[in-house]
């Protein structure tokens, strides 16, 4: 079954995401698929609403290549160090936005395995979860100017 990406405009882009009760076979199947999907459409990060799941489940590609499912991610922590840089979204093909975001975050997922880690992110990968992580809120980029 393939996924359909939703464009800005559908609904499900500015809900709010529900957490995942249960790492269920279809909750792990679906970041499998959503991990496939980011990768031929050209992205780097991917959320479930994008995908017309609002469930707070997103996939990501960190800078050294690893593509991590995070499970009900959750941030405690932002630097006060901000960045503005460039910023695009697949849910809003073609357009760039410069977008000021914090350059650290501290974030508690868990994984498809249902281990919870605790990372902190720097620079593109706090960016980039950051982005994703509003995605989750129902918050678009276009928001963020």
């Amino acid at each position: 079954m393939g996924l359909d990406l939703k464009i800005v405009g559908d609904a499900c882009l500015t809900e709010p995401s529900i957490p995942i009760e249960d790492i269920t076979k279809d909750i792990i199947d679906l970041s499998e698929r959503m991990k496939v999907k980011m990768v031929e459409w050209g992205g780097i990060g991917l959320a479930a609403p994008q995908v017309g799941h609002n469930i707070r489940l997103i996939v990501m590609r960190l800078s050294t290549g690893q593509i991590q499912e995070m499970i009900n991610p959750r941030i405690s922590w932002t630097s006060e160090d901000r960045k503005t840089s460039e910023e695009g979204c697949l849910s809003i093909p073609k357009k760039f936005m410069w977008i000021n975001r914090p350059e650290q975050v501290r974030v508690k997922f868990q994984t498809s395995e249902g281990k919870f880690k605790y990372w902190c992110l720097n620079k593109m990968d706090a960016r980039v979860l950051l982005h994703e992580y509003d995605h989750l809120d129902g918050i678009l980029m276009t928001e963020r100017l």
